[in-house]
């Protein structure tokens, strides 16, 4: 399980203000394990969880 401390950005970003990765996780309807593989860059988010993430990067700047 990752801390917020421990993602790389933006994703460091959007755990500290969702509460943490499980709440950033439930957000987006998707596991830890998913938010984490994310950040690594081994999967990419598809379809409107790609969307949405886009929405909330833009709120991170």
């Amino acid at each position: 399980m990752a801390r917020p401390d421990c993602l790389p950005e933006p994703f460091h970003a959007l755990a500290l203000r969702y509460g943490g990765v499980g709440a950033l996780a439930k957000a987006f309807g998707v596991t830890r394990r998913t938010i984490n593989r994310w950040a690594d860059g081994s999967r990419k988010p598809q379809g409107p969880a790609m969307i949405l993430l886009g929405q909330m990067l833009k709120g991170t700047r």
